[in-house]
């Protein structure tokens, strides 16, 4: 129930290891030697809901996860295109002030220098930002790639 809640509720995707951990755990406790025949049923079962829960993408952030963890330090801009491509670049805000002058945004792994596109709309300065949805409730999931002399320097997720 708690890996539901995670996934579904919550909407963070929880890595591919902790649910085959969980459903080991589980079988060796159930399989203890006696009477495994009426056994089998239940784990069958609850093997079944683990793999439902971890292989559906219940939002669009976990297929964004999945890419944004492909990609790694060194690669080409085109390389990262490839792989994000399907999703929206940038970050979706409107400057406040229409100018563009650098301003800072504070983020929960720390600032970040920040200016004006073109378009009007905040961008990261050396970064390449992709998001993968406009709903409200994710517009502002960002995956931030800091980039360096046309390479990915490092790679994170900022969740909304």
């Amino acid at each position: 129930m708690l890996f539901a809640y995670v996934e579904v509720v919550l909407t963070w995707p929880l890595p591919g290891w902790l649910y085959l951990g969980t459903a080991i755990g589980f079988a060796i406790a159930l399989f203890d030697g006696s009477a495994p025949r009426r056994r089998v049923l239940p784990m069958a079962a609850f093997a079944g809901i683990l793999a439902l829960l971890h292989a559906v993408p219940w939002t669009s952030r976990k297929p964004f996860l999945k890419d944004l963890g492909r990609i790694r330090p060194g690669m080409t801009e085109a390389e990262v295109r490839r792989i994000m491509g399907r999703y929206l670049e940038g970050t979706g805000w409107s400057s406040p002030s229409g100018d563009s002058g650098t301003l800072t945004l504070l983020d929960s792994g720390g600032s970040l220098a920040v200016g004006v596109s073109p378009q009007g709309e905040l961008a990261l300065q050396e970064s390449l930002v992709f998001r993968h949805s406009n709903s409200p409730r994710f517009n502002s999931d960002w995956g931030i790639l800091t980039m360096q002399g046309g390479r990915v320097r490092g790679v994170r997720f900022s969740p909304d």
